[in-house]
Parts: C-alpha cells; structure tokens; sequence
C-alpha cells in the first residue's frame, strides 16, 4: 500500500503534508501541488546517559487534529511559561491539564481556568509518539500560518519512566528544493539555519535556541547525511555550510526531566524567495511570540467554518452522528487545502502514488475542480470558486474546450491520451458548476466576468461536438480515464453544461445563444434516454457500445435527465447498490474494476448511492452510507480514494474529490431531512 498523508497544512500558497509514520514528506511552494520541496523532515531523540538513540517514525504514533482546546488555549497549552528552559509541568493529558478528583482544570500560574470548551475543528495537527522503553511521550503540535508562509511546530518531550532522564532532541531536514538534490546550499547564520536554491528559501529557528548544528552532504556518493553524526554519539559536529546535495540536522539539548515532567521546544519554518524576505519574516515570528502562530490558525479556521450556520440546512446538523459532523468541517477544509490562492484545484496532495507509477495527483483537472466548485458552492463559499473560474478562463483553449488537466501554475499537465486528448465531461462539467453558482448565489457580477470567456467558447464547443449520427457527444475517454466511447456520465455532463449555458445566458440577456443552447440540450436529452437505457437490462448503460453496470451513471438523475424516482432511475439505482455493494459496505466504481485491487469501493460512489437515496426519501439508508464514509477516514478525517474489503485505504490519501462529495452528500441529506420534517431549505431540487 503507498503512504498516505493523515495530515496536511495549507494556506494557498503552501502546502506541508505528514505521512502514517509522522514524517513531514511534502513542501509545495509557492503552488499549492506544484515544485515539491519536500523529501523528508523526521524527528530523533537521544538519551545523553546511555547514548541510545532512535527515530520518533519507529514508535507507536497516533495523529490527529487537535479539536479539545481551553478557553484561552494558547497562553496555556502553548506559553507553558516565559522562560525558554525548563518549562516543566506536570500532568496526564498532553495539553497541559491536571486532573483533580473527577474534574480537569487548568492551571495558569495562580489562576484556575474554566473546563475545557465544547470540541472544536481545527487545523492544528496533533501528532502523538510514545516508546515506553525509552520512558519516553513526544507530543508534536503543528500548523501552518492562514496568511504569511510559516509552518510552525512545538515539540513537548514527557518523561514517563521512574527516574529522572537527560534527552537531546534532534530535528532532520532533507529537501529536494526544486525536486532535486543537485545544487542546494545549507547554511547557518548566528541562531537560523536556511536551505535554498534558486529563489526558493527555508529558513529554520526555534525557542530555546538550537545548541548543536550540522549541515553536511547527504545522499550522494555513499553518504548519508548529518543524521550519521547524532547516531554515532548523540552529538553534532557543528559544520556551518555545505552545498550540492545536502542536508542538515538542528539539537537542542533538553533540561533534566524528572519523572512525569516535561519540556517544549517551539520550531518554525520560513517559506520565501529571498535571504532578507525569510530573515524579516522571522524577525516578525519572534516579536511576536510563539502562541500568536497557534492562535492565529486556530481563530481563522473557526471562523472560516461558522460560514456554514448561514446555511438552512445548519439548523439540522444536530441530528447527525457526531463523526460524520467533524468529517463534514473536515471535508470542507481538506477541499479547501488543496486549492491555489491562484484558483487551481489539485486532486490529491499525496506524493507517494509516483511509488507506483511516473507520475503525480498534483494536477488540476478541470472534472475535480469542477466538482469542488460545487461542493463550495453548495456551502456558500462562493468567493472560492470564483476563483477557480477565473482559472478556467485562462486554461480554456481556443477551441473552447479543456485538456486533460493542468498544473497549478495553468500550464498543460502530463496526459496518456492521444490526440486530440478529449475527455468531454471536463468541459461540460465547469460550465454546470458556474451555473450552479448563480444558482445559489445569483451573483451578476460572476456570471458576467466568465461569460464571454468561459461560457461561449464552452457552450459553442459542446454544441459542435454532438454527433449528428448518434444524437450524443462525440467519442472521448470516460471520467475513469481509462476507455474511449459515448458515455452515459459524459453525456449527462455535457447536457448539464449547455443546460447550464443556456440559463447563464437569459440571466444577462443573451437570448440568441440561449435558444441554440437550449435546442442543443433538450434534443440530448431525448437521445440519452432514448439510446443509453437498455430495455433488456433494465437500466442505464456504461456507454453506446458498452453495458457494464457502472455506478457514474447517477449522473443520469443527478444532472436532469430523469427524475430520482423515474422507474428507470429506480431500477438503474437499484442494480448499482446491488451489484456494486462490497463485503466492506462501500460502493464499487463498476464490475470488475482492477484499479489497486478487485473492486475496492469508492468514497465518491458510496456517497453517489447516497445522494440517490436522499433525492427519493431513503433517508436511513442515505445515512448509513455517509455514516460509513466517515468510518472509513483516517483517524485525523481525511479521507483516501479508495477502501479495500478489509476497510484499509488505497491509493491515494487525502483526495479532494472524495471530500467534495461528501459536503455535497451530507447537505443533500440534510435538505432531505428538513423536507420529511416539514421544514423547507430553500435550495433548488435535483
């Protein structure tokens, strides 16, 4: 199985992603996935008594987000005194709480602090080490800045043996800064160490100061790295620079700790282009003090999601699980990470598929996007997916329609299609999702700014690329990208598309194309259930050539062509969960899909099957399969691609597509609910 990533750390313009053994294996900057700095950032302590040392990635480990926080948190669990030693205190609880009888408080100096406030989403990685044989708990809290580019992390060393321990803490760092080892520099300047490249500058500090230091040659010519020096003797050589293919590695040389004390160093890294930029930045960091970077992470995401108490679904919320509630917020800020301050949407951060093939997730592809868009949209997170349109106008090609997907940076990503690289739902499905958007947020200004740029081109291509034999789009490869033909998803999507342009275009005015689009859509439709329903099978085909059951046909009721309860939808519905359906209880992409395995199940099918139910009133089984999506996430909430019949993730670990659907699937619910109940959430029906 390839790692995967339980927590990830973004601000739209960087993006740090920790891998199952607590290794920090992904720096994207200044795109969000695109130039991957990153290889490896991993922790190590050494026992200065015995010599002993280990790596923190060979201990038990448990990750999470931190979501149980104080009232005050950061002058607590983050300023556990002012003095840059020591800073023991005692206590069974990582965040810094006394037990007493059966009633936790939390002690600030003299003062006696509230009980700990209801939990709470955050994006403040917690990341918990143990190794019992070394009498040894290395709590890691981690974030990155919303707004300046610093990842920022504390380390809290705990001695759990019976007697007192004398502890060096090492942090190793080993980058490949523009995706290479050729041509780096490593250097010290007084108290920070900076790596860089080019343009490309990190620059590293920390409270107390590091007291030991290496910068040296690693991976090249049989050696290893710095990390040698502190496995040989618990100690660092002090070598100040080195260039080419290096690496380094920071100590800091820990207080006595008695038996249950603890310590905390604070570490920060400096994302910049320049030597003065980082080094001002820094400056800032340490004016500042090291709880602002907490506190201000933490008040910006809480504030970002009580957006979503706006929504007429909100007041239904309480009657979710409380697991698919956290996996909803989480859903929506994993969707929200992999999107560019710049407008692209990468399909996963995850780097570790590149094990199984030569390439990457960390593109944009304008389906993904799309559907992230959607997602957003559906949550009134417009001023998002405005800019995600603003990218698709500047990807779109002359022709007016998309290839087979991006880079970060706009430019055309890699491809395994041959000319002329089509694959006709990621054309159809952003104009749906800009349509959606004015549906919900009826924004003038919107519309306006992408119709020319965005619709025309789009909606003309779609209407050109219908075959006058068929009736239905021109051949292209399916949303799987794995086959060429007429599909019943693309075409669904296509409908959806000039639908959508259609509506766009009488809401500004522009009536001529408006006719033509909506001639072109309704003569679609009647040829989609005129020639992609099979009588003798009952339900909706794959494709114009081929009749594999396939769960993307909800596509059919989902963009229009049908009604949820039409019989034929009915039937197709009911054949998808009945042969689809995996010991797991997941939903399978289609039959005897080989795609990492036999037939895993999908997230975003199993939420497909969902949706259906809650559009027909299935409420109870709607759940179910939500309620197993959040079963099926990590720990931490996110949520892979894939799900084996064990219940283990596959394939890539967190997917943005995956977690678009399921705010879309659990808002639909909650609509569906509202309805039953006799409430109304005055949102267009499917």
């Amino acid at each position: 199985m390839p790692g995967i990533r339980p927590l990830i750390f973004g601000n739209g313009k960087v993006l740090i992603c920790e891998d199952e053994r607590g290794i920090i294996r992904d720096v994207y900057f200044p795109y969000v996935g695109l130039e991957n700095h990153g290889n490896s950032i991993r922790v190590g302590v050494c026992d200065l008594d015995s010599l002993y040392c280990s790596w923190l990635e060979n201990w038990d480990i448990r990750q999470r987000y931190k979501f149980e926080f104080e009232t005050e948190f950061c002058n607590r669990i983050f300023d556990i005194s002012a003095s840059p030693e020591g800073n023991d205190f005692s206590g069974k609880e990582a965040n810094g709480e006394l037990e007493t009888g059966n009633k936790k408080t939390s002690e600030t100096g003299n003062k006696k602090a509230p009980e700990a406030s209801k939990e709470v989403i955050s994006n403040i990685g917690e990341t918990v080490f143990e190794n019992l044989e070394i009498g040894l708990k290395i709590t890691i809290w981690e974030a990155v800045h919303p707004s300046t580019n610093i990842f920022f992390r504390t380390f809290e060393v705990r001695n759990v043996s019976d007697s007192s321990r004398r502890f060096r803490l090492f942090s190793n760092q080993n980058y490949r800064i523009l995706e290479t080892k050729i041509g780096e520099t490593a250097v010290i300047d007084k108290n920070v160490l900076i790596h860089y490249k080019r343009d490309r500058y990190l620059l590293h500090a920390s409270e107390p100061a590091f007291d030991q230091y290496a910068v040296g040659t690693a991976e090249w010519k049989g050696l290893e790295g710095t990390w040698r020096d502190m496995e040989d003797d618990a100690g660092l050589s002090g070598n100040p620079v080195a260039h080419g293919s290096v690496d380094s590695t920071l100590g800091w040389t820990l207080p006595e700790l008695k038996p249950g004390k603890a310590t905390r160093v604070h570490f920060w890294i400096v994302l910049g282009k320049d030597y003065c930029g980082v080094l001002k930045v820094h400056r800032r960091v340490k004016e500042a003090g090291k709880s602002a970077l907490f506190h201000h992470n933490f008040n910006f995401w809480n504030s970002f999601i009580e957006r979503v108490s706006v929504l007429p679904e909100y007041a239904w919320m309480s009657w979710l699980p409380e697991k698919v509630i956290k996996s909803f917020y989480r859903s929506l800020l994993a969707a929200v990470a992999h999107m560019d301050i710049r407008g692209s949407v990468i399909a996963s951060c995850d780097s570790d598929i590149r094990q199984f093939g030569a390439d990457l997730y960390t593109y944009c592809w304008p389906r993904d996007a799309a559907w992230v868009c959607l997602a957003l949209d559906r949550a009134r997170y417009h001023h998002l997916s405005a800019e995600t349109f603003d990218f698709f106008s500047k990807t779109i090609t002359p022709r007016g329609n998309f290839l087979h997907k991006y880079t970060p940076a706009g430019d055309f990503g890699s491809t395994w299609h041959p000319v002329p690289m089509v694959q006709i739902d990621e054309t159809g499905l952003p104009i749906y999702s800009l349509y959606n958007n004015w549906e919900t947020e009826k924004s003038v200004w919107t519309t306006g700014r992408y119709y020319r740029s965005l619709v025309i081109p789009a909606a003309n291509y779609l209407t050109k690329a219908i075959d006058r034999k068929t009736g239905l789009p021109i051949s292209s490869f399916d949303l799987w990208e794995e086959r060429k033909g007429v599909h019943t998803y693309s075409a669904c999507t296509v409908y959806a598309g000039l639908n959508g342009a259609c509506k766009l275009a009488r809401s500004i005015g522009d009536y001529g194309n408006a006719d033509i689009w909506k001639e072109a859509a309704k003569q679609l439709k009647e040829d989609i259930i005129e020639k992609l329903y099979d009588d003798k099978l009952r339900r909706f085909r794959r494709s114009l050539e081929e009749s594999t059951l396939d769960s993307s046909v909800f596509a059919v009721w989902y963009f229009g062509i049908l009604p949820p309860d039409d019989p034929r939808v009915v039937r197709t519905m009911e054949a998808v969960e009945r042969e689809l359906i995996r010991a797991s209880g997941g939903i399978a992409r289609y039959l005897h899909d080989s795609y990492f395995g036999y037939m895993n199940s999908w997230i975003i099918c199993t939420l497909w099957l969902s949706q259906w139910h809650s559009a027909v009133g299935n409420l109870e089984r709607a759940l179910e399969l939500i309620d197993w999506c959040a079963v099926h996430a990590h720990p931490s909430g996110l949520m892979p691609e894939q799900v084996d019949d064990n219940g283990k993730p596959l394939s890539v670990l967190p997917l943005a597509w995956s977690h678009s659907a399921f705010v879309l699937a659990v808002l639909e619910y909650l609509q569906a609910l509202a309805r039953r109940e006799g409430d109304s959430c005055n949102l267009p029906e499917k």
